[in-house]
């Protein structure tokens, strides 16, 4: 409940209590609870590197995914679909992930946003009839699956189905206030990456245009979103402030591949070296709060950092020649960074790879810089 239910408020404590009781006797609340197991472990476990640590956590997350979907209840004609169910369907997207099964996670990602068309969450009539609490509820679960779909649009260069919900989720008294500000807040980020974003990130990007990035920078740069931020806990301050730097990544990379880019341009978004200015803003934080915090946000985080950081080695390797200080400088922040990422136990082979290879290049590139021969290889 600490480390999962904050970024995914849906089920509470006593309903995961009521589940545990029954499922002996029913296949959904069974079902739940093996997947809200896994995600525990992959969130909790699959990213620490302590010894007490078992090296098997991927395969116990793999092995409950597996428990959670033979469990369920077939979808044939008479089937109904229910929160706990989307629910659990959200956490088998959520383990795939992380394991690197990108497709089983859009499959059950898509079958969680089925289930929320089906109850017709969008649905004023339907809302009416109901309880504050539990319109929330749903409220909350529709914009749970509608940030899920817009990462994995990113991550994965798939469209997206679900537009954004007509209203932010109503206060409720099951969910603390702190919980309630974090989660509106990962909500008003989310909504940044706009039909006009996901359009342009997976399709045709020769579209992109200077002022389109200069309006999407100023979005970014919110001088009030910074103070609302710094006031949540050290866990969603984490969550948000990497997100906001990963989506500057994504911007600048729009950017670059449109060839926006200059040394002396108006807007931050559309300078060659932003992503120097990124890596050390994002040191400055990272500095501030400890690993756990970080690897407690699972593959997401990873995914993000990675993007960031392989973004930063680019730079680095191919931008005009800097003085010896700032190149210095520049890869002190990646070492940095490195000693951040690489640690991550469920960090995919392929991914590791590719960092590890732009480090030797780094090395290869500035050997009369000692902090270089601290990258690794």
């Amino acid at each position: 409940m600490s480390y999962v239910y904050p970024f995914s408020p849906i089920i509470t404590e006593s309903e995961v209590r009521t589940s545990i009781s029954k499922m002996d006797t029913e296949r959904e609340h069974a079902a739940f609870i093996y997947a809200f197991t896994a995600v525990t472990l992959d969130l909790t476990r699959s990213s620490q590197t302590t010894k007490s640590t078992p090296q098997s956590a991927p395969a116990q997350i793999t092995e409950l995914m597996r428990q959670s979907v033979e469990t369920q209840q077939p979808l044939v004609i008479g089937f109904r679909p229910s929160i706990l169910r989307a629910t659990t369907s959200i956490f088998i997207q959520m383990c795939a992930m992380s394991l690197g099964h990108y497709d089983l996670g859009f499959f059950h990602l898509r079958e969680a946003i089925s289930m929320i068309q089906m109850l017709r969450i969008g649905d004023k009539t339907v809302n009416a009839g109901l309880s504050t609490a539990e319109r929330a509820r749903r409220q909350r679960l529709y914009w749970q699956c509608f940030i899920h779909e817009r990462f994995m649009s990113i991550v994965n260069f798939s469209p997206v189905t679900l537009p954004p919900h007509s209203q932010y989720p109503e206060e409720d008294t099951f969910v603390g206030a702190d919980i309630q500000r974090g989660w509106t807040q990962v909500i008003k980020t989310f909504c940044m990456l706009d039909a006009s974003f996901i359009g342009l990130w997976i399709g045709d990007r020769t579209q992109v245009t200077a002022s389109w990035v200069e309006r999407k920078h100023r979005e970014l740069d919110d001088e009030l979103w910074e103070v609302e931020v710094s006031a949540l806990s050290e866990l969603q301050q984490a969550d948000l402030v990497i997100t906001r730097q990963w989506m500057r990544t994504l911007l600048w990379q729009m950017a670059m591949s449109n060839c926006l880019l200059s040394s002396h341009a108006s807007c931050p978004s559309l300078e060659l070296e932003m992503p120097l200015r990124l890596s050390s803003q994002l040191r400055q934080f990272l500095t501030k709060i400890s690993e756990n915090t970080i690897r407690v946000h699972g593959s997401s985080m990873i995914s993000k950092l990675l993007e960031i950081v392989n973004t930063i080695a680019d730079v680095v390797i191919h931008v005009p020649q800097a003085t010896r200080e700032e190149t210095t400088s520049r890869i002190d922040d990646i070492v940095f960074m490195q000693g951040v990422v690489l640690p991550f136990n469920n960090l995919q082979v392929m991914s590791k790879d590719i960092l590890l290879d732009k480090f030797r290049l780094i090395r290869g590139r500035f050997p009369h810089i000692e902090v270089a021969m601290q990258l690794a290889v």
